[in-house]
């Protein structure tokens, strides 16, 4: 089976600096990338835990505005807050097991069509593609977050 899309990125990575870019292939994401402070990395460089979490973040909050589009639910400008926890592995080093997403709900719209924003959220988490290629490997939740 062939693929149907296909997307690509270079990486690069200098040791002396601890800091690399990812670009795209039409050049449209250019972008300087490093480790986590917090796991021996420095401050002012997005992450590949951050980057990994803004894949799945985009990805869910883009499909989501799909489903409420067809549900008629009225959120103008969806938008949700995202979280990872990184924990040791057994096996060493590092993981990521766990995502958090809160999709940003106005309270108003909450209390009077609960179970369409339910449903809405149900399906951008069916439908994501980045979801879906991490949610085998690690807990992701998804709880609204009325604003």
């Amino acid at each position: 089976m062939s693929a149907e899309h296909v997307f690509r990125v270079a990486a690069t990575w200098d040791s002396a600096s601890k800091e690399g870019t990812l670009e795209n292939a039409d050049g449209s994401l250019r972008i300087a990338h490093a480790a986590a402070l917090s796991l021996g990395g420095k401050t002012g460089t997005p992450n590949p835990e951050e980057l990994l979490l803004a894949a799945v973040s985009s990805c869910f909050v883009q499909t989501w505005a799909i489903f409420l589009a067809k549900l008629q639910l009225p959120i103008e400008r969806p938008a949700l807050d995202g979280s990872c926890e990184v924990d040791k592995d057994p096996s060493g080093g590092f993981l990521v097991t766990k995502m958090n997403l809160a999709p940003r709900v106005p309270a108003a719209l909450w209390e009077s069509r609960r179970a369409d924003v339910e449903k809405t959220l149900a399906l951008a988490e069916k439908y994501c593609i980045v979801s879906k290629a991490v949610k085998g490997s690690l807990a992701l939740t998804i709880a609204p977050k009325p604003v």
